[in-house]
């Protein structure tokens, strides 16, 4: 039995600025995608509750599609934290695995499908509420950066994402895409990554960690649905679409390599089994240790 899920945590309160006596912060939905991660959500979830932002409510939880014990940690750690934040409302499907699915790793077409169904309402639901924010987020994206969104958040961009380090090349963001909508390689990609040139970089793909600013009205042409999207001929394939809707609407993704933000897991191949899972996990701690403090 396999499950995805997602979180929703809606996050708001009042801090002080220089310019007005009191205001309210903005508003957060955080909607994070987890699938058989009940090894990487101990770590995960305790930096999300490490965040310097003020904690107000969990929005929903949604599942399906996992075989670990990701719904167990997740309803431990929310019986700890619930009382932080607003409220708390779960749906935990039990469906079996997709049909089309060959393996643990395999991103079927109907796997893809239903990310991309689930992102689109989560962005719908962010939306729908009035949060100013939302924070796109997967379970194996470790934000070791307490103060990363209110740096995030004072880049003014509609898109942006941190730059996540990982074992090797692997990143959350592509320097260069190709005519057919993959990847491709760029001389910019490494200074990017391994801060030898420092900033906000306008790429044309984001993903894994990615905060929409839901104020920018050109937000609303922001889409992971590809009937959305004019003319759209890409791949099924959730990152894709939301990457060519911003591009065809002219709104810029973004990456910020100002500080150490955090640091991401390389994906499974097809055939990779949970095992190689936990050796990755195993490998990221140790490279998380070079410069930063452990994983904990």
């Amino acid at each position: 039995m396999n499950k995805i899920v997602f979180l929703f945590l809606f996050m708001f309160s009042c801090y002080e600025i220089s310019l007005s006596s009191e205001l309210k912060q903005p508003t957060i939905v955080i909607a994070i995608l987890i699938r058989n991660k009940a090894h990487t959500l101990p770590y995960f979830l305790s930096l999300i509750e490490n965040i310097n932002y003020p904690k107000s409510r969990i929005s929903l939880l949604r599942s399906d599609h996992n075989i670990d014990k990701s719904i167990e940690i997740l309803n431990l750690w929310l019986e700890n934290v619930y009382e932080q934040y607003h409220s708390v409302n779960t749906k935990f499907s039990e469906d079996k695995r997709f049909d089309d699915e060959t393996g643990f790793a395999h991103w079927s077409t109907s796997r893809f499908k239903h990310v991309m169904s689930m992102r689109e309402e989560a962005l719908n639901y962010a939306r729908n509420v009035w949060a100013n924010y939302i924070l796109m987020i997967d379970a194996d994206a470790f934000l070791i950066d307490p103060d990363v969104l209110n740096s995030l958040i004072s880049k003014d961009l509609t898109v942006v994402s941190p730059v996540l380090k990982s074992v090797g090349l692997y990143s959350n963001f592509w320097a260069a895409m190709s005519s057919d909508y993959y990847y491709n390689r760029s001389d910019d990609y490494e200074p990017i990554l391994y801060r030898q040139k420092e900033g906000c970089f306008i790429v044309p793909m984001v993903h894994s960690s990615v905060l929409i600013n839901l104020m920018k009205e050109e937000s609303d042409h922001l889409t992971y649905d590809p009937g959305k999207v004019p003319n759209y001929d890409g791949p099924v394939d959730d990152i894709i679409v939301f990457a060519l809707s911003a591009n065809k609407s002219g709104v810029s993704l973004n990456v910020c390599n100002n500080k150490v933000f955090g640091f991401i897991m390389v994906p499974l191949e097809q055939d990779d089994d949970l095992e190689y899972d936990y050796l990755q996990l195993t490998n990221l701690k140790l490279e998380v240790l070079v410069e930063n403090e452990p994983l904990r």
